[in-house]
C-alpha cells in the first residue's frame, strides 16, 4: 500500500509538472510571462533614467540623419520591456509601467509621448484607432484591409518592409513590430493574461479576429520622424 501511495504521489507530481509546462509553453509566445518584476529590475525609477538617456542622444539627431527609422525603432525596443506585464483596464490612463493599469489606446500614445513625440497623449487615445492613426502619420503611410484571413495581412506586412507599425483593428489597437524577419503585436491586451504583452502576431487571437485592420507605418514617415527628433522634452 505504502508503495502504491508514492507511485501515486508521483504520478500526480508528474501530472502536474507537464500540465504547468504546457501552460507556460503556451503563454511563453507572449513574452516575458513575468509578473511582479517591475519590483526588481524594470523599475519606475529606472524607466525615467531611461528616458532621459534616450531624451539626450534624440537631441544629438538631425531630421536628414541616415537609419532614422532603424534608430527610432531601437529606441522604441529599449522602452518595452519595461511595460511588458502592466495591468490592463478599459479606463487605465498610467503613465509609469508596472504601476496602475492601461487602456490598449493609451498604451500606443504613452509610449509615443514618452519616446519624445509631441502629441497629446489624452486627446488621441480616445479617438478611434482609424483616427489616432491618420493624425499621426501621412496618407501615404496608412493601408486598410478589410476581410483579409491574417496570413494575407501578415504578407502584405512583410511586402511593407521591416519596421514599426500602429494597428487599429475593429475595438483594439497596438504596435506591430516587423524586425529580423519576425513579426510581433505588441499591445495592452483586453484578453489574457489582461496586461502589455508582446505575441507573435500570427497567433495574436486580436489580430486574427478582427474584421477591419488599418495600419499606419510610423518608422518611415519623414514628418512623424521629423517631429520626433524636434522635441527634446521626454513628456509634455
Amino acid at each position: 500500500m505504502d508503495t502504491f501511495l508514492k507511485l501515486r504521489k508521483i504520478f500526480i507530481i508528474i501530472a502536474l509538472l507537464v500540465t504547468l509546462g504546457g501552460v507556460y509553453l503556451h503563454y511563453v509566445k507572449q513574452k516575458p510571462l513575468l509578473w511582479g518584476y517591475h519590483e526588481f529590475y524594470y523599475t519606475p525609477s529606472k524607466y525615467k533614467a531611461k528616458l532621459n538617456r534616450l531624451a539626450l542622444i534624440r537631441t544629438k539627431l538631425e531630421p536628414n540623419r541616415p537609419n532614422l527609422n532603424r534608430i527610432f525603432v531601437n529606441h522604441f525596443s529599449n522602452l518595452m520591456p519595461f511595460w511588458y506585464g502592466t495591468r490592463y483596464s478599459f479606463y487605465g490612463q498610467t503613465h509609469t509601467p508596472g504601476e496602475g493599469s492601461i487602456a490598449c489606446g493609451y498604451f500606443v500614445t504613452t509610449v509615443l509621448q514618452d519616446l519624445g513625440v509631441p502629441i497629446e497623449r489624452d486627446k488621441l487615445a480616445q479617438l478611434p484607432s482609424e483616427e489616432m492613426i491618420k493624425e499621426l502619420v501621412a496618407k501615404k503611410s496608412i493601408q486598410r484591409f478589410s476581410k483579409y484571413d491574417i496570413d494575407d495581412f501578415l504578407q502584405r506586412i512583410r511586402l511593407s518592409g521591416q519596421g514599426l507599425y500602429i494597428v487599429g483593428l475593429d475595438t483594439h489597437t497596438g504596435f506591430i513590430l516587423y524586425e529580423n524577419e519576425e513579426i510581433r503585436f505588441i499591445h495592452a491586451s483586453g484578453s489574457f493574461p489582461f496586461a502589455v504583452v508582446n505575441e507573435r502576431a500570427k497567433d495574436a487571437k486580436a489580430l486574427q479576429k478582427s474584421i477591419y485592420r488599418v495600419v499606419g507605418k510610423v518608422s518611415d514617415d519623414k514628418a512623424f520622424l521629423g517631429k520626433w527628433v524636434r522635441k527634446t522634452d521626454a513628456r509634455l
